[in-house]
């Protein structure tokens, strides 16, 4: 009987050594500051509901698709944290990475702070950079991007997260790449490409600005558009700024 007593006694204070070590490693997670990264993937559930994650290190804002009378923007960049989210404004730290920039401060971006404000009750926020047009290239035959790289770093309210999300990159242009779906032989009376004819569609329709996809497929609704595009070029003069060419449907005609 007293040798049950003393196991029990035993068995009491090994667990309560466990359970007090377990309170402190638990005080220890929740006191260590948050870790902050920029979002360098996004995950996707398929038909089969198998999760994929694709990684990515650059966000493009592009003046393309905007109108001739915009000429600055706000380019957005997201940034999350782990971590448990807080009832109150923190801060983070961003550095522009002068090794890997070539975008100039106050041509192509205006100055913003190193310090931003990570606002109360999110998981998520956005870097916001203002972005200048006027001396962007609009050239579609030699595209040029210019590059802003972003450096994360500590904070007093932060750590630095995932090494992958401590540095991303924010890429400017002013041109309209071709979209995917241009060439496809259902609009082959579209005929070359040209950024301002893809422009004059989405005044049509502005669910052609989708560079990915076109829905204008079925019952010849796409044929009406593409007809219509002919007859503006045709009526309205249209202009190609690089060789000061008139755009029609299936030419570009430059005057000698």
């Amino acid at each position: 009987m007293k040798r049950r007593y003393i196991l029990i006694v035993l068995s009491f204070f090994v667990a309560l050594v466990y359970f007090s070590s377990c309170d402190q490693s638990i005080d220890n997670l929740y006191t260590e500051k948050a870790r902050i990264q920029f979002k360098y993937f996004k995950e996707d559930t398929g038909s089969n509901r198998v999760i994929t994650r694709t990684y990515f290190d650059r966000t493009t804002f592009s003046f393309g698709m905007a109108a001739d009378a915009v000429v600055k923007d706000t380019a957005r960049v997201v940034v999350e944290y782990l971590g448990s989210a807080s009832d109150k404004d923190r801060t983070y730290t961003v550095r522009i990475g002068a090794d890997s920039t070539t975008a100039v401060e106050g041509v192509h971006f205006e100055p913003f702070s190193a310090t931003q404000t990570f606002r109360a009750g999110r998981h998520k926020d956005t870097l916001k950079i203002v972005v200048l047009r006027s001396n962007l290239s609009t050239s579609f035959t030699n595209p040029e991007n210019r590059r802003i790289a972003l450096d994360m770093e500590t904070s007093s309210d932060f750590n630095l997260g995932m090494k992958n999300g401590t540095r991303t990159y924010l890429y400017i242009n002013n041109y309209l790449s071709e979209p995917v779906w241009w060439k496809d032989p259902l609009r082959s009376n579209l005929r070359f490409y040209h950024p301002k004819k893809w422009k004059i569609l989405i005044s049509f329709n502005p669910k052609f600005a989708d560079p990915l996809r076109c829905i204008f497929d079925f019952n010849n609704e796409g044929r009406a558009y593409f007809d219509g595009l002919s007859r503006y070029l045709n009526g309205v003069p249209t202009f190609d700024e690089e060789t000061g060419g008139r755009i029609y449907m299936d030419r570009i005609e430059v005057q000698n």
